[in-house]
């Protein structure tokens, strides 16, 4: 397990629209804080914090891993990035993207912890 506290939540982190959270960490560009949940690692990532099946949690909402990008687990572990997407329906996941469940975005805020839970 890999776990991160989000430092800080875009203006714009949250759309209204598209289920969807951006994670990124603290180098984000400042032109994309606005739309980013920004965090950083606690402990050592790695390249293989993520696959079908594992586990994400936000605070105590538990979210499952049902699909992922290819190139998903390295942006994440280099750049803290991964667009995490909770109701992809039928449309094409993107490289650098996961797909979870439940269908619900999670309620975080600052200070929470983020939880990265592979066997």
């Amino acid at each position: 397990m890999v776990k991160s506290t989000v430092k800080e939540i875009g203006e714009f982190a949250f759309f209204e629209d598209v289920p969807v959270l951006i994670l990124f960490n603290s180098t984000a560009p400042e032109g994309l804080r606005e739309v980013c949940v920004i965090h950083d690692f606690n402990e050592e990532a790695n390249e293989e914090m993520l696959r079908e099946g594992s586990k994400i949690v936000f605070g105590k909402q538990e979210y499952t891993v049902e699909k992922i990008g290819n190139v998903a687990n390295s942006t994440l572990y280099e750049l803290g990035h991964i667009s995490l997407y909770f109701d992809l329906k039928d449309e094409e996941l993107l490289p650098g993207s996961a797909a979870l469940s439940p269908n619900e975005v999670p309620k975080i805020e600052p200070g929470d912890v983020i939880q990265f839970i592979y066997e």
